[in-house]
């Protein structure tokens, strides 16, 4: 699949696993003595088939061991598990004939731990788990009516015309761990991909080379294999081969998937197949010793329209597997899984004989807005292949999409994965896991064939990891490490042949999880988890082919030979045994290597000529520019010229002092190469090319910056030998001079990188340490690592206090004056460099930072010790301290911006740096202080004390204001100002424009006053600093007031005091309502006193402001006064609470409320809402009428008057005393008082009061508009006081109550 670099197998570890160490060959009969035995060097293989009697290499595996305890835990390499039974490899060796037409065809079954090959006809059956069961191989014969067209197993194409499927049969007293590790009885299940045929061996362990045949649609043939049918079936063979011969059987489409399950209960050895077509056909055999029945599932396959994206065919069937595991299938019922070109279907299917096939759900992936999100524009999409989990409810898809760049106008293919999760089992309410996650971002278009050959596995380590498997025989695992993809791909020195399939270690002795691999040459392989880790590299933006591989073989041979993958998947009862996702490595391409012979070539011409002919034109045609980062081949070569291990170096049997003087002049020789590189890169115009690969110009620049730092090491390791030497005084003894060149910290953290870098790799164990620690430029990251790791050893945490400090100052100068060089490089080299967006230098990565910081938390340490035993040398550790943390945080600020400029998540980074850098400030800080404190211990004088402790920290902070200040380290530069004493100096830090991203300084010193109620000097910086002010403060309404009366912005504080007295639970403080009565707290009952209070002081700023009296301003902070006390009102009859209301619930809380006074003050909020509010809420307004008029009682009121004899005007004088009187005099008479357009406008009095314009308005658009009249009438008592109710009306509308007699009758009459 993905080309990965190789690296050399080392020897692998476990108990019963062999290591990949070149394997011994396998015992072959019929192999000459002469014949040479192979060796373990690479190169092209041989076109004859490489196990045959005719070639001179046999199979190159070790014998076949079993799987040890932990034996693949540790491994950092594949471990061979078994090789192939004796039966395959006679098999191989025995029948030469056939070794340039019959094919290798195989796969595993994860469930019963089998693996099986299909030579030529011949079908073996074995345990993978165990090198004992391969002994017990079945050998099946396919029937000789199948032998293929004209009669010829050995067709080339023969193997790939069958699919097989295992069955194993599980006895009760078997668990799931001794099944797998011995399954004794399985059945197989062949079928044939044009005919449909069928052959079934129910007990290939037991019954041997028993089996059932049937033909195909239409003709059935039942029974065993036994030599009395063969004649039967002789008549049978021609029609059969002619069919094969034909262009794909019925229809012309081939079978891609089979699938098989167990019948529970009833007949033993009895099976169910499903067989899946690619036009979409399903096709559905019970099988049993008794013979085989077929019948088709009726499916639609017509092709949807609605699929979202472009997927041609898209009901064609693409593969299929078993929702949930064969153990207690419910009610004899498995569901199965349909992947379609555009959708997941899932079938019931009856397990018991002719049982029914229904369709439970579908769910269309590609017209999922959230996949097509995902692959929003991709030309054209292919779903590839299906597996799912052992909870079934987690479903992955293998995903391939056709784009364009735009910028280019090239094409290209995407490859990802795709999770869903069925949020409601087993109805199909599948949703999006996870954002689809892309495998290959940018890959060569291929042909259709190419992408339905690739498979998917999951459920292997590590967690989440999946496999790849392509039709060229590669294996790629993707899986997620620190939150990036990486690939790893499967390859053996010697040349395993392709990955005919992979498979997953059960839970068998703690070995769960790892990946199985079935090879065509090497048996099978295990792929621990630390070898998938280890071995993982980023996806290169190239096509899933592994051209340049060192296990490829021509396509022409490979076609010869008949070698091929399983043609989509063929699934038995192995299940994905968990969902997660993948990564995989990179090889070298046979191009790769030519342009880098040519780059090499051509840079020589140039060291020696000084031309450079036609270079650039070269390069080009031969692909040098086509890679990024490590992988590009003019980043190899600088990696090559700083990395090279001199030949001519001392050896090991030479004193150390020899060995680093020629590493000093190597050193200096590998700058003046490097340099002489990058002039040829620009005389070539070649630079110019590769500004446009940003990383792969970077990379080499990286490698001078390195190779700069590295010089700087070794003169810092000269001058402390040097220092040493005049210390010690041995400058004429040899021994002496040797030992003080090889002691010190920074001696003995090279010796310990340097040995690492020997352990990894066995050419360089006759080379010294240092040798190997200066050579490996490229590595310098280790030196931090080592740091990080044995900082504790380094400095010798057993020895003295003062040998702490300095061996501890000794590495600090060491990792700073490391990262120093660098940056001068950089900076003395900046017009070579690309632009710098996105990229992140390697001094700013995690494995630097961390031994950085793990330097600065030591000198805290022995700091810490010091500063009791021997305080002398605390200020040594302190310089030093401040040096490292210099250099720590500008790291960390590198790390962030290329995230931020890359838009990646940097809050997790962003908060360690914010840590970190608090710590080393706050440290340094103390510091200063407890020395200050230290000068004026002894002086009595208070003045004097204090004049001399600022002098002191005016002399000791500077350097740590500039830290703080490049890294916004807020509280640090605070407490120095208040330390100081110094506005003027806190005023000139918060003018500087730092900390973009995190807020101005100036914004962190407001929060601080705020914060600490330090109200007063939080206003006055308000005079220098408006404009932060005013932006600080839109969050602190409370203070904003404040900050715009003293700016003179009266109407600006009108409104703020306005929303402030409104705003439901304001940040009211005693400091901010009571101005010159800070000894005033407002108690919880005078919440709304303090609120009015607000309101009378926005009504003075808007005066203030030059607001006219009756303005508009003044008038809506009146309304909302008159509102307040309504709710004061209501707030000491304890109806409402003291917090803030809308009018809305004030309104509904006094008609609720039972109280006359406060019904009649629910039409003072209801007009000084608004004329908006009564419109919206016409609902809220008649039922404040219809309160009203509950208040008094109308319909005993005639009869009361004419009982007690009371007189006319008396009778008036009552009905001038309702609140519907009173009501309406306070909404509808002349002195009414409102806020916004009368009530008329809204709700008319009476229907009489319309005029005949208004009633033709209203009949054609608001004829359901009602009338205060029209309200009443729907009251209870308006049959019986009419006649009181409107006389009521009227007299609140009249402009005087004092009528007369006749003024009143002529009401009464109306």
């Amino acid at each position: 699949m993905f080309t990965p670099a190789r690296g050399k197998l080392g020897k692998g570890k476990g108990v019963g696993l062999h290591s990949p160490s070149p394997p011994a060959p396998a015992v072959i009969p019929h192999l000459s003595p002469h014949q040479p035995t192979p060796g373990p060097v690479r190169g092209a293989l041989s076109p004859l088939f490489p196990w045959s009697s005719g070639s001179s290499i046999p199979p190159r595996t070790p014998p076949p061991p079993e799987i040890g305890e932990k034996a693949i835990v540790d491994g950092r390499e594949p471990v061979f598990v078994c090789n192939f039974p004796q039966q395959l490899r006679n098999s191989l060796v025995e029948r030469p004939h056939q070794r340039a037409d019959a094919g290798i065809y195989g796969g595993m079954d994860g469930r019963s731990g089998l693996s099986w090959v299909l030579h030529g006809s011949t079908l073996f059956v074995w345990s993978h788990l165990n090198s004992r069961a391969a002994q017990g191989c079945a050998v099946l014969t396919i029937p000789p009516q199948f032998s293929g067209r004209d009669g010829r197993v050995g067709d080339s194409k023969f193997s790939e015309n069958w699919l097989v499927s295992i069955v194993g049969w599980r006895t009760e007293d078997q668990n799931d761990v001794s099944f797998v590790k011995a399954c004794k009885s399985a059945g197989v299940v062949m079928c044939h991909r044009k005919t449909l045929a069928i052959v079934y061996w129910p007990d290939v362990f037991k019954d041997g080379d028993t089996s059932v045949v049937s033909l195909g649609p239409g003709d059935k043939i039942e029974g065993s294999s036994t030599p009395a049918l063969e004649e039967s079936r002789l008549s049978a063979r021609k029609s059969f081969s002619s069919w094969t011969g034909s262009t794909g059987g019925p229809g012309g489409e081939l079978v891609n998937s089979l699938i098989a399950s167990a019948v529970p209960g009833g007949t033993p050895q009895a099976c169910v197949v499903i067989a899946g077509r690619s036009n979409g056909e399903l096709w559905r055999y019970d099988c049993c010793p008794l013979g085989i029945t077929r019948q088709q599932i009726i499916r639609d396959v017509v092709a949807r329209q609605d699929v979202g994206l472009i997927a041609f065919n898209s009901s064609s069937a693409r593969s299929m597997v078993w929702r949930f595991p064969a153990d207690n299938p419910q009610q004899g019922v498995r569901q199965l899984l349909l992947l379609t070109a555009a959708e997941l279907e899932c079938w019931n299917v009856e397990l018991a004989p002719g049982g029914k096939v229904s369709e439970a759900w579908r769910f269309n992936i590609l017209g999922n807005p959230d996949t097509q999100k995902d692959l929003a524009g991709q030309k054209q999409v292919w779903l590839l292949d299906l597996e799912v989990d052992d909870s079934g409810n987690f479903f992955t898809v293998l995903v391939a999409s056709f784009s364009k760049d735009r910028v280019n106008s090239s094409s290209f293919m995407q490859y990802s994965l795709l999770t869903f999760f069925d949020n409601a089992p087993p109805d199909g309410v599948v949703v999006r896991k996870a954002p689809m996650q892309v495998i290959l971002p940018k890959a060569r278009v291929e042909e259709e064939d190419v992408l339905y050959s690739m498979r998917l596995r999951i459920g292997g380590n590590p967690m989440g990891s999946a496999v790849i498997l392509a039709g060229d025989g590669t294996s790629t695992i993707a899986h997620y490490s620190n939150g990036s993809l990486k690939l790893y791909q499967f390859d053996l020195a010697w040349g395993a042949g392709k990955v005919l399939d992979a498979s997953v270690v059960p839970a068998l002795e703690g070995d769960e999880g790892a990946w199985l691999v079935l090879t065509e040459k090497s048996g099978v392989w295990a792929i621990p988890e630390k070898a998938v880790i280890l071995g993982g590299v980023e996806p290169p933006e190239r096509s899933l082919s592994r051209r340049g591989s060192s296990i490829e073989d021509s396509s022409k041979e490979e076609r010869q030979r008949g070698f091929s993958i399983a043609p989509r998947r063929v699934v038995s009862e192995s299940g994905a045994l968990d969902n997660r996702l993948p990564k995989s490595i990179n090889q070298r391409p046979l191009h790769d290597e030519e342009a880098e012979a040519i780059v090499g070539r051509m840079f020589q011409q140039y060291l020696t000529t000084g031309r450079v002919d036609s270079a650039l034109e070269k390069l080009e045609r031969a692909g040098a520019f086509e890679r990024e980062v490590e992988m590009n081949i003019f980043a190899r070569t600088s990696r090559v010229i700083v990395d090279t291990l001199a030949k001519h170096w001392v050896a090991g049997g030479s004193g150390s002092a020899a060995i680093m003087a020629a590493v000093s002049s190597q050193l200096i020789e590998k700058q003046r190469r490097h340099q002489q590189y990058l002039t040829f890169l620009s005389i070539s115009n070649c630079h110019e090319e590769l500004q446009l690969k940003q990383s792969a110009l970077h990379a080499i620049m990286e490698h001078g910056e390195k190779l700069a730092a590295m010089v700087q090491l070794r003169e810092l390791h000269n001058s402390r030998a040097q220092s040493r030497l005049q210390i010690s005084g041995s400058f004429h003894e040899p021994d002496s001079v040797d030992n003080i060149e090889t002691s010190g910290a920074l001696w003995d953290t090279v010796q310990l990188v340097g040995e690492k870098a020997r352990r990894n790799n066995v050419m360089l164990m006759d080379r010294e340490k240092s040798e190997v620690f200066y050579t490996r430029v490229s590595d310098l990251e280790e030196f931090f690592a080592c740091i990080q790791q044995h900082a504790s050893s380094i400095i010798g945490q057993e020895q003295p206090v003062r040998m702490q400090v300095e061996r501890l100052c000794e590495i600090a100068e060491a990792t700073t004056g490391v990262i120093r060089a660098a940056i001068r490089y950089r900076d003395a080299q900046l017009s070579w460099y690309p632009s710098p967006e996105g990229l992140t230098p390697w001094y700013c990565r995690p494995t630097v930072r961390s031994g950085v910081w793990k330097v600065a938390s030591l000198i805290l340490e022995v700091k810490a010790e010091a500063s009791v035993s021997v305080p002398s040398l605390v200020p040594k550790l302190v310089s030093w301290l401040e040096i490292v943390s210099d250099v720590l945080l500008e790291g960390y600020a590198g790390a962030i911006t290329a995230k931020v400029e890359r838009e990646e998540e940097y809050r997790g980074l962003q908060m360690e740096y914010w840590s970190r850098r608090d710590t080393l400030l706050s440290a340094l800080q103390q510091h200063a202080k407890e020395v200050a404190d230290e000068s004026v211990q002894y002086i009595l004088d208070e003045g004097k004390a204090t004049q001399q402790r600022r002098a002191v920290l005016q002399k000791m902070y500077p350097s740590l204001i500039a830290i703080a200040r490049r890294h916004a380290g807020y509280q640090t530069l605070y407490n120095i100002c208040t330390d100081l004493d110094d506005m003027n100096q806190l005023r000139n830090l918060m003018r500087e424009s730092m900390g973009l991203r995190e807020g101005r300084f100036s914004h962190y010193v407001f929060d601080h006053f705020c914060t600490t109620k330090q109200y007063s000097k939080l206003l006055r910086l308000g005079e220098e600093f408006q404009e932060e002010l005013e932006d600080f403060l839109q969050q602190h309404i409370h203070l904003r007031w404040l900050h715009e009366i003293l700016m003179q912005q009266y109407n600006s504080a009108c409104s703020t005091l306005h929303s402030l007295a409104l705003t439901p639970n304001p940040l009211i403080d005693d400091e901010t309502t009571y101005v010159g009565k800070k000894d005033v707290s407002p108690k919880a009952k005078d919440k709304l006193r303090e609120r009015r209070r607000l309101l009378y002081l926005a009504k003075l700023s808007a005066l203030a402001g030059g607001e006219m009296v009756g303005g508009d301003k003044l008038s809506m902070i009146d309304a909302s006064i008159v509102i307040l006390e309504v709710q004061e009102e209501a707030h000491q009859k304890g109806v409402v609470s003291d917090e803030v209301l809308l009018p809305v619930q004030l309104v509904g809380a006094c008609l609720k409320s039972g109280h006359r006074d406060l019904v009649m003050r629910a039409f003072d909020v209801l007009a000084y809402a608004g004329d908006n509010f009564r419109k919206n809420n016409k609902l809220l307004l008649e039922d404040a009428w219809l309160h009203a008029a509950d208040q008094d009682n109308w319909a005993g009121m005639k009869d009361i008057a004419e009982e007690r004899g009371w007189s006319d005007e008396q009778y008036w004088l009552t009905l001038q005393g309702t609140v519907l009187c009173q009501m309406t005099k306070r909404c509808y008479g002349d002195g009414a008082a409102f806020y916004g357009a009368p009530f008329q406008e809204i709700l008319p009095l009476f229907e009489s009061d319309r005029t005949e314009e208004d009633k033709r308005r209203i009949s054609k658009s608001e004829s359901a508009v009602k009338t205060v009249e029209s309200i009443l009438s729907q009251h209870g008592d308006f049959s019986d006081g009419r006649e009181a109710m409107l006389t009521a009306l009227r007299m609140g509308v009249s402009s005087d109550n004092d009528l007369d007699d006749k003024e009143l009758e002529s009401m009464i009459d109306s």
